[in-house]
């Protein structure tokens, strides 16, 4: 008896339905084709994944795919929730979101507190802003930059 379940179990986890993969498969489209490649053709992938994110309370990386899905006012929503969690990280998105809009006082208190919160800014911003840049024509990263170094 005990032979005949350990040979079916593994058949049964195996046809089980995957219920994440879909959503796995949304964010490496996302990050490979939206965020390295900056084919914006792809953004709905990045939105899917980031409504998930959203719905599931992870509010700072929500925010992230957000922005990579063109839809900074969700992305400041997200941040938003995130910084009221304690991810002072998601202040960045805040800015970003905030710069994108064309919300500059509000984009400079954003990028202020991040730094207070991270401290090391440059480590996060060397890998976001080129992508900022790519997606969003009027992403000012050299205004962003400057803010940073205040």
């Amino acid at each position: 008896m005990k032979k005949w379940v350990l040979a079916i179990v593994p058949l049964l986890l195996l046809g089980a339905p995957c219920g994440k993969c879909e959503l796995n498969k949304a964010e490496m489209r996302c990050d490979f084709y939206v965020a390295r490649q900056g084919d914006r053709s792809r953004v709905e992938s990045c939105r899917e994944y980031a409504d998930y994110l959203h719905k599931t309370q992870v509010y700072g990386k929500a925010a992230w795919y957000y922005l990579l899905s063109l839809q900074p006012e969700k992305a400041l929503e997200s941040a938003q929730k995130a910084v009221k969690m304690g991810e002072g990280y998601a202040y960045e998105y805040m800015g970003d979101a905030y710069l994108i809009l064309g919300k500059r006082e509000k984009a400079e208190e954003a990028y202020r507190k991040f730094s207070q919160s991270v401290g090391n800014t440059h480590f996060f911003t060397s890998k976001s802003f080129p992508i900022l840049e790519r997606l969003y024509t009027q992403f000012p990263r050299r205004e962003a930059e400057k803010i940073l170094e205040k």
